[in-house]
């Protein structure tokens, strides 16, 4: 927009839907002239709501504030749906948000626990290394998804020390028919989730009960590893398809790489 049309925007026409916007889809406003994000918006069907960019603190993580405007509205979805997909390159920040999210909520004694769906893939191309010995979450901690846990919490005993406390289950796709999250109070974090088929995808999305809230996180553009799991038959995908402007769904794709120079440069190849 320009200057003209921001100021219009905001005087006369925050209540018209004059984007065709569906229920909770996010309108961000650019300058016409430098590119530069003004502000982002969340239509609520009636009207739009300003998102805001403010961060929190948690005591395991400290201070945590979004990055950018894609982020936020990434956060004010985790804050606002019941459901949320955040899709990204590698880098992007989709796991940091989610953690940073859950971490606050379960601090701040609005859900009672972190439930992790795993579908431990290896990644496409690599050798595989055999039989993990040890109980079921150790195995899953020896995988990529551990790798990942880890190095967000910090360090591989603090996960372990949270799944001690009761307040963080691992729950591999191979035992999670039956399982139902009804009087969990609990956030469900669906982890690289661009390894699912349709079925599976359908399968953990119907273990969420009333009290829960739901995380669904990956990259089904760039990081899918293994062909079962491409094109049509992609569960993220046909989760974008069905749910986009239902009232209790979000999805935001985080278009920028912060990681490190090198993470962005190497996305080229």
């Amino acid at each position: 927009m320009t200057d003209e049309e921001y100021t219009d925007f905001y005087q006369n026409r925050l209540d018209l839907n004059e984007f065709d916007l569906l229920v909770n889809q996010y309108l961000i406003i650019k300058d016409s002239l430098t590119g530069d994000v003004l502000d982002a918006l969340r239509f609520d069907g009636q009207y739009y709501v300003a998102v805001k960019t403010k961060g929190f603190k948690t005591n395991l993580f400290g201070s945590f504030k979004p990055y950018d405007y894609y982020q936020a509205c990434a956060l004010d979805s985790l804050q606002n749906n019941q459901i949320t997909m955040i899709k990204g390159k590698p880098g992007s920040g989709k796991s940091l948000i989610a953690l940073n999210y859950a971490i606050q909520q379960i601090e701040r004694g609005k859900y009672s626990k972190l439930i992790c769906f795993v579908n431990p893939v290896a990644s496409r191309n690599s050798a595989k290394l055999g039989y993990y010995p040890g109980t079921r979450d150790e195995k899953i901690l020896d995988s990529a998804v551990g790798s990942m846990l880890a190095s967000k919490f910090g360090d591989k005993y603090q996960v372990e020390s949270m799944i001690a406390n009761n307040q963080l289950l691992l729950l591999p796709f191979s035992d999670i028919r039956g399982f139902d999250t009804t009087g969990m109070n609990a956030i469900c974090w669906i982890i690289e989730s661009q390894n699912l088929d349709i079925d599976l995808m359908k399968l953990a999305i119907q273990r969420i009960g009333d009290d829960s809230k739901l995380i669904i996180d990956g990259d089904y553009n760039s990081q899918v590893d293994h062909s079962s799991y491409e094109g049509s038959n992609n569960g993220m995908r046909r989760v974008s398809q069905v749910f986009r402007g239902k009232e209790m769904y979000g999805e935001i794709e985080l278009p920028i790489i912060y990681r490190s120079k090198i993470a962005a440069i190497v996305d080229e190849m």
